[in-house]
């Protein structure tokens, strides 16, 4: 459950109580001069892929539409938006099932997650595993626990994801979810699994998983 508090200036925060394990932390997210009231319920469970490449916009996308087929529409996480990325998130949640935030460090990458989690999202992550220190940025910055697709490839792949997965610590503080990417990268195969970078085959799991997420809030509502 978020609340909303009016500052003096007139500004607005949506203001949460978030649990990480057996600590219970306080986030405070600033919506700017949003008008009207706040859905006590947020996100309510909304997918929101956050990313840095725009390269693997479409493959995510494409893994949500075809998982999942949801609608998904794309927020930014620019410290100069003109709109806060909370308040974007806000409204782009009576108008999509999945949300893709493009967030271009992992300061921004991180503090999106954290505001996601905060609004009653589901904060799902695309990490780039050829690059641990990009990767790294994110995870540690991020103090909440994280919903990361590891997608399901078989053979060395297979064990090289799994082992930069180790090394990031995601196992240990975060909920960890092997996917198949392969919906998302339907028509591109040509080249094989091995042949797609690391980077997309992460994208096409996050946007499958995203997809799913989408799917299974649509049936319980």
């Amino acid at each position: 459950m978020i609340r909303a508090e009016r500052a003096a200036d007139g500004t607005l925060d949506a203001v949460a109580d978030v649990t990480v394990g057996v600590e219970t932390m306080t986030i405070r997210v600033p919506l700017g001069r949003l008008d009207g009231e706040i859905d006590p319920g947020g996100l309510r469970n909304t997918p929101v892929v956050v990313v840095a490449e725009r390269s693997v916009e479409r493959v995510i996308e494409a893994g949500v539409k075809r998982a999942g087929g949801a609608s998904t529409v794309t927020t930014t996480a620019a410290a100069n938006a003109a709109v806060p990325l909370g308040a974007a998130l806000l409204g782009s949640g009576g108008r999509a099932e999945v949300a893709l935030v493009q967030a271009q460090s992992g300061h921004a990458a991180a503090t999106a997650l954290r505001i996601v989690r905060a609004l009653g999202g589901r904060p799902l992550p695309v990490l780039e595993f050829e690059d641990l220190a990009a990767a790294r940025a994110i995870v540690e910055g991020c103090e909440i626990d994280l919903d990361v697709a590891l997608p399901s490839v078989d053979g060395p792949l297979r064990h090289r994801f799994r082992g930069l997965a180790a090394e990031l610590g995601l196992f240990a503080d975060h909920h960890v979810v092997e996917v198949d990417p392969r919906p998302a990268l339907a028509g591109g195969l040509s080249r094989g699994i091995d042949g797609v970078p690391m980077l997309e085959l992460a994208a096409a799991a996050a946007g499958v998983l995203a997809g799913r997420i989408a799917a299974g809030n649509r049936r319980w509502r």
